[in-house]
């Protein structure tokens, strides 16, 4: 047999083997090739009918699952990368916007957020820190001449020790935080009545709205004040609050002083004063069983009289059938004065009120007087005390709507000031004259 013979049938098996790759190529559809070893090889274009997720998929080739397999991890890994930036995102959301946002109080509609209480705490404390050093500094500087019995310096020295035992009272975290949300809420009153105010007796609004001048003013003063070993930006980054924020604080300072101004020019003399006589009880249903009382007596002298005796809570009125005497704004419970001295109101006209202090009134206006004086030194009084008097008639309920502050953002760690330490330890003053440490 030649060579050539010998040769035959390898080359016509490797021609097979190649017309049907050619074949498989053509058509996709999958051919087993016989090897040595009776070993066989799969395309990736056979289909297995195996499903590839849920029972789906066993219509799909080998290299069609690979490529859903490749989709799938990398879809599940964008949605693992999604949802922490997600989270990251949510955390840091909730921590810098959601909360510090929620409301701490809520006055006649208007919400205020805790961060603006957490911005308004840190100006107070500063301030009261700054005062409080700049006053030890002083008492220190004349104690050697308070020993000597300077007169001046002992004199200096009676002044300094109130001031310094009051703001060291008002240097903690109780006396700081109702000073910062009272002031929120007092705010709030002012733009009120300032609005009120000049819409009825036609004032300008920079009667009661500070100038931006002031404020640049009053912010230097501010800066100004800061201890020699203390820093202004120090204070801004540590209770992390901005220049405008401090401009926000200074302006409802300003405010607050210029209502108080405006409202002690009213108080004048003589000015017109209202008699009225009044029984107090403790609550609304007293006090309209007492107001039929007396109106089924036709409001009567002898009526007032015995009620009062018997009914009346007011020790300096009950003796007398309730009469107050003649009251000028600022005097009296400011409650009743927004009644008494209302536009319209003529002598008889009764009322059942709940009064600032909280108790339940029935008033009676007696009579009216246009030009009666007022003692200097009582008008000068009620000059000093106008804003608190007036606010005190403002915050009655049912006047205006003031929702009771959260507790719990009261007292809540993120908005108590890092700068001042409210923890530092007080010098206290008082008693035998002595140095005073620095704090």
């Amino acid at each position: 047999m030649s060579n050539s013979t010998l040769q035959r049938p390898k080359q016509q098996n490797r021609q097979n083997r190649r017309r049907r790759t050619a074949t498989a190529s053509r058509t996709g559809k999958p051919v087993a090739l016989n090897k040595r070893g009776g070993q066989t090889a799969r395309f990736e274009g056979l289909r297995d009918g195996k499903p590839l997720i849920f029972g789906w998929g066993k219509h799909l080739t080998r290299s069609q699952k690979l490529r859903y397999q490749k989709l799938m991890v990398y879809s599940f890994v964008g949605l693992v990368v999604l949802a922490i930036i997600g989270t990251l995102a949510f955390g840091w959301l909730n921590e810098n916007v959601i909360i510090p946002n929620k409301t701490i109080v809520t006055v006649n509609g208007v919400n205020i957020s805790q961060d603006s209480y957490r911005k308004e705490m840190a100006y107070v404390a500063q301030t009261v820190w700054n005062r409080l050093q700049k006053e030890i500094t002083e008492y220190n500087a004349i104690q050697a001449q308070v020993q000597q019995g300077n007169p001046q310096a002992v004199n200096e020295n009676g002044i300094l020790t109130p001031q310094i035992q009051s703001d060291e009272s008002a240097f903690s975290q109780t006396q700081l935080s109702q000073t910062a949300i009272g002031n929120l809420i007092d705010d709030q009153l002012i733009m009120a009545g300032a609005h009120k105010f000049e819409s009825e007796r036609h004032l300008s609004s920079s009667v009661f709205e500070p100038s931006d001048q002031a404020v640049a003013k009053a912010l230097a003063a501010f800066k100004a004040a800061f201890p020699k070993n203390e820093s202004y930006s120090s204070f801004l980054s540590g209770d992390n609050i901005t220049e405008g924020d401090l401009r926000n604080s200074i302006r409802m300072d300003l405010r607050s002083q210029m209502m108080q101004k405006y409202l002690a020019s009213q108080l004048v003399s003589p000015t017109r004063q209202v008699h009225l006589r009044f029984i107090e009880t403790n609550t609304m249903a007293q006090a309209q069983q007492v107001n039929a009382q007396l109106k089924a007596k036709k409001y009567s002298d002898a009526a007032w009289k015995t009620l009062a005796a018997k009914d009346s809570l007011d020790p300096n009125t009950k003796q007398v059938g309730g009469d107050a005497g003649w009251l000028a704004p600022g005097q009296g419970d400011a409650a009743v004065e927004l009644w008494a001295f209302a536009s319209g109101r003529k002598v008889g006209d009764v009322t059942v009120l709940r009064d600032s202090n909280g108790t339940f009134d029935v008033e009676q206006i007696l009579g009216f007087d246009p030009h009666r004086k007022v003692d200097a030194s009582t008008l000068s009084a009620d000059q000093n005390n106008a804003l608190t008097h007036w606010l005190n008639g403002q915050k009655t309920p049912g006047i205006n709507s003031i929702s009771t502050p959260d507790s719990g953002m009261l007292s809540d760690s993120r908005n108590i000031p890092s700068v001042p330490n409210l923890n530092a330890t007080l010098p206290q003053v008082g008693g035998t004259p002595g140095a005073v440490p620095s704090l």
